[in-house]
């Protein structure tokens, strides 16, 4: 376990693990998760001002506009006791929104630890997705793979039904691919110079990729 408030952004392809490396991350160190996603959805829920501005635009699959994602992001950056350090999920997705986030940043005094990049093939991203079901019904949701035969039948066996993501389809898949690459990927070179980029493979079991994630992290938190 680290007490030190750390301030660290994960990101990589989709299927690369993110959410699986949070889960992993928050049990041995001293993190808040943000995700913008989970921001936007309670703004919504709560019906703010800004909840009404983006419940339609959440429910098409569009996108928020930078500019509203920035005011809800600093507002709960700000309300971070020092104490506190923050894992960054989903964001930024591009360079002019980590552009932004370092403004933010600045002026609240809490600079960057680390930037996770979690790396994986492309198509091992497709065969993750693409072999991703949800096991729905006879109890809580599980994430599972179709290749795994022993959670296919488990699922079954409690009565659920294997559900597969309207953006795990192929044409889906190949399209979120494309956009990371053009948009995200982009963000190891906005990061890279300034020394805090933490390059993981993220292939293999989600055990053997967090003893990487930690080791990583704890060498660049001994550097800081």
């Amino acid at each position: 376990m680290n007490d030190r408030p750390i301030h660290l952004l994960l990101f990589g392809p989709p299927g690369a693990g993110k959410s699986t490396q949070t889960d992993y991350l928050l049990q041995h160190w001293n993190l808040v998760p943000i995700s913008t996603g989970a921001l936007l959805r309670a703004q919504v829920a709560r019906a703010t001002e800004i909840g009404k501005q983006v419940s339609g635009i959440l429910s098409r699959g569009e996108l928020v506009a930078d500019e509203i994602i920035i005011r809800v992001l600093r507002a709960r950056l700000d309300a971070l006791s020092p104490a506190q350090g923050f894992l960054l999920d989903g964001f930024p997705r591009n360079t002019p929104q980590a552009q932004a986030l370092d403004q933010i940043l600045h002026e609240l005094h809490r600079p960057l630890h680390a930037a996770i990049f979690l790396e994986l093939g492309m198509a091992e991203a497709i065969n993750r997705l693409g072999g991703r079901r949800i096991c729905h019904g006879g109890g809580a949701d599980e994430i599972i793979h179709i290749s795994d035969e022993a959670a296919v039948a488990r699922c079954i066996e409690r009565g659920g039904l294997l559900v597969q993501r309207p953006d795990d389809l192929p044409n889906v898949i190949i399209r979120r691919l494309a956009v990371y690459h053009a948009q995200t990927e982009p963000l190891l070179n906005f990061y890279r110079p300034r020394g805090i980029v933490c390059v993981v493979d993220a292939a293999g079991s989600p055990h053997e990729v967090a003893r990487r994630v930690s080791a990583a992290l704890e060498q660049m938190t001994r550097a800081t």
